[in-house]
């Protein structure tokens, strides 16, 4: 992404990101008054950061697979595509 588009822009186009990202300021900020041991903040950020991690990779790898996909269909428009079927099932075409 332009070094001209700034954070808050950035954060905007991806709101559970942005979300994740103020839950983070607000222990960061001590906003919630909850936390006031140091092993309880870290717990709070160890998780918010995995669960934002996992929710991160997740989306990354759709949107890879997406264009992964895209990429084939215009390499070999002549191939079917094919929804992934359990074992034992008749494959079905899209």
């Amino acid at each position: 992404m332009s070094s001209s588009v700034s954070l808050a822009d950035r954060l905007a186009a991806h709101p559970e990101l942005e979300h994740r990202v103020s839950a983070l300021l607000d222990i960061v900020e001590a906003e919630s008054g909850l936390l006031d041991r140091a092993d309880d903040a870290e717990q709070a950020v160890i998780k918010h950061l995995r669960r934002m991690g996992n929710e991160l990779l997740t989306d990354w790898s759709a949107s890879k697979e997406d264009q992964k996909f895209s990429e084939i269909c215009q390499q070999h428009p002549e191939a079917k595509a094919r929804k992934k079927t359990p074992i034992g099932s008749a494959p079905t075409e899209k």
